[in-house]
């Protein structure tokens, strides 16, 4: 492509939308034979197979990684997930081993001393006149 017009800029878009789109499935390819010759029987799950897996939504599953409650890698903005180690997670019993207790601890006592404000709503302190 050469110069591009105005009135050509939406098919540009278009072709670009395509080949990005093209380009992202040859790595996600690429990325599953990696896996696969790294251990022989690794394979990778995306996040719509993963929530079928577990019966649950995609945005459920956005949860748990933000959470790190399941095993997951993330390159860019794409979120992958092994097979093999999704399936010993649900093994496990679904837990995940990212942190240990002495982290979980802190952040329980620091949740605990956090400070506790009723909504406002709620507040004594505040006095709403009647009208």
């Amino acid at each position: 492509m050469g110069n591009i017009t105005f009135e050509q800029l939406p098919q540009a878009v278009s072709t670009l939308i395509e080949r990005v789109e093209q380009l992202a499935g040859k790595v996600d390819e690429v990325l599953c034979k990696a896996a696969g010759k790294d251990t022989g029987k690794r394979s990778l799950l995306s996040l719509e197979e993963v929530a079928a897996l577990l019966g649950k939504s995609a945005s459920t599953i956005y949860a748990m990684t933000s959470e790190k409650r399941i095993p997951y890698r993330k390159r860019g903005n794409r979120l992958y997930f092994f097979e093999d180690e999704v399936m010993q997670w649900i093994e496990q019993g679904g837990t995940s081993d990212t942190g240990n207790e002495e982290d979980f601890n802190k952040r329980l006592e620091a949740l605990r001393s956090g400070k506790k404000r009723k909504p406002g709503s709620l507040r004594t302190d505040n006095k709403q006149e009647a009208l």
